[in-house]
């Protein structure tokens, strides 16, 4: 039952991260191409400073949903109505905080902005742009945490796959009307009135026995200080590159930098579905105290995961510079074209999503508290790679410091899901990475001495993307059956008592 509900969550989390990736690739263009780069600019920017205006929210779901686990898994109803309220009126005084943080920003940040844009525009858009982040703790932070304690993250998926879809036809239509950019923003955020209704109708249907006017049980959720401390951490590591090189090189690095970010921050969302997906199943078994469930299941997980990245990458690797050539070709006030750089977000990548196993692990078990430390050890150790490098090694710099951090973090995760939870050796997991790394530089110098690519539009690169990637698939799934057969044929017998 776990594992069915897992497979649909991961179903559609690839559904909704796909059409996510897909919008993040088809507006940017056409917001440029009918408002101009400033626009454009303006807009990522207030986008930037309203993810950064939600931390006053941090830690509130990933917490909330773990002190669920048990009530639900023992049918706990009383319980599990109290801790909703209190997740509930959590994320109102988070609202409510974020509601004045945005009010302010939308008074002061226009004064700072350069003549190109009017104030009334810059301000506006702030208004609109922040509203939209600000219902996510008013009408739907509630319902996330609930269901994704409950192992029905695919409503929350569906509900955004929804929302997205409609705000790219809505978007896109007014667009082409040649209406205003805060028409087109006002649209697009009252189109996200659909993703409330959908969660609404789905939480009174089916959580009858949920009282949401019980007393919150706030003492319930004691670990929130420390899950925020990883979530702002998070936001630091991942967002600190662009800012930095801004600040440090220029804009047009900058420029260049947001390219990369795009496609390896689309591949680390596809990577991180699974975790997704498959942590409230962990919690579940953890609740139960199903100990060598827990260790046969992670065996799966991570072995299917770290063979499933490798893949990934190895494909991005060998597609990477093709695609940025063809996206970039009108864009010639800055070299894009920059193979060094790609070379290096595909390591950082890897080392980056190699932790994710033991990340959701750490996750599902609740470990919040013990391991804010390597959290904090790792933004520092980020923020400070990045400002020494950047000096020497310009947007190299960048890049190498996410490295470091990324790989120093990757080590930590293993060694602590593996000694303090799973009490297994990390002998297993060093192996499957090794053997995969080897396998991988196998593979990429052999395509390229055989394989001349002449790639000149978006159908040849999906065609040899399409070859590749069935060529790097079967290579890796050959490797699997050799040197993991038994979890390997673990793995395929839990995937056919699905059906």
């Amino acid at each position: 039952m776990r594992a069915k509900k897992s497979f649909i969550n991961l179903i559609f989390n690839i559904i909704q991260q796909f059409i996510g990736i897909i919008i993040g690739f088809v507006l940017p263009p056409l917001i440029v191409s009918n408002y101009g780069s400033s626009i454009n600019g303006l807009i990522s920017t207030i986008k930037q400073i309203v993810t950064y205006a939600q931390t006053t929210g941090a830690g509130i779901a990933s917490a909330g949903t773990y002190v669920m686990y048990d009530p639900i898994a023992k049918k706990d109803y009383k319980t599990l109505s109290g801790i909703f309220t209190a997740v509930k009126k959590m994320f109102i005084k988070a609202g409510n905080i974020t509601s004045l943080i945005i009010l302010m920003v939308a008074i002061i940040y226009p004064l700072f902005v350069r003549n190109d844009v009017d104030m009334l525009t810059t301000m506006c858009l702030v208004i609109m742009l922040g509203a939209c982040g600000v219902s996510e703790f008013y009408f739907i932070g509630k319902y996330q945490a609930l269901l994704s304690a409950d192992q029905k993250n695919y409503i929350v998926a569906i509900a955004q796959s929804v929302g997205n879809i409609l705000n790219l036809i809505v978007s896109v239509i007014l667009i082409r009307c040649n209406c205003n950019i805060i028409l087109v923003e006002t649209g697009a955020m009252l189109v996200y009135i659909t993703r409330v209704t959908l969660l609404r109708v789905y939480f009174i249907k089916h959580y009858k026995y949920i009282d949401d006017k019980k007393k919150p049980l706030t003492n319930k959720i004691t670990q929130r200080k420390d899950a925020v401390v990883h979530e702002i951490t998070a936001l630091i590591v991942n967002n600190s590159s662009i800012v930095l090189v801004s600040l440090f090189i220029g804009l047009k690095q900058a420029s260049v930098l947001s390219v990369y970010l795009l496609i390896f921050g689309g591949l680390n969302a596809i990577c991180s579905i699974f975790s997704n997906a498959i942590y409230a199943s962990f919690g579940d078994v953890i609740a139960k105290k199903e100990d060598k469930i827990l260790q046969n299941a992670f065996d799966i997980y991570e072995c299917s995961f770290i063979y499933m990245i490798f893949v990934i990458y190895v494909i991005t690797y060998l597609m990477l510079m093709p695609f940025i050539s063809i996206y970039t070709k009108n864009m010639t006030d800055i070299n894009y074209y920059l193979p060094i750089l790609g070379t290096l977000y595909v390591i950082t990548g890897l080392a980056n999503n190699i932790k994710i196993p033991a990340r959701t692990l750490v996750i599902a078990c609740g470990k919040f508290k013990e391991t804010k430390k390597y959290s904090f050890i790792e933004a520092i150790l980020n923020v400070i790679s990045q400002i020494i490098l950047i000096n020497i090694l310009g947007i190299y710099g960048a890049v190498i410091g996410c490295l470091i951090s990324s790989v120093y973090r990757m080590f930590n995760f293993i060694r602590y899901t593996n000694k303090e939870i799973l009490n297994i050796k990390n002998n297993r997991v060093y192996k499957r990475i090794i053997i995969c790394s080897v396998v991988g530089v196998f593979i990429i110098l052999a395509i390229n001495n055989i394989i001349k690519f002449n790639i000149l539009n978006y159908i040849m690169w999906f065609k040899y993307a399409i070859i590749i990637g069935v060529i790097v698939i079967i290579i890796y799934f050959i490797i699997a059956l050799i040197f993991d057969r038994k979890t390997v044929k673990e793995g395929i017998k839990t995937i056919k008592m699905m059906f």
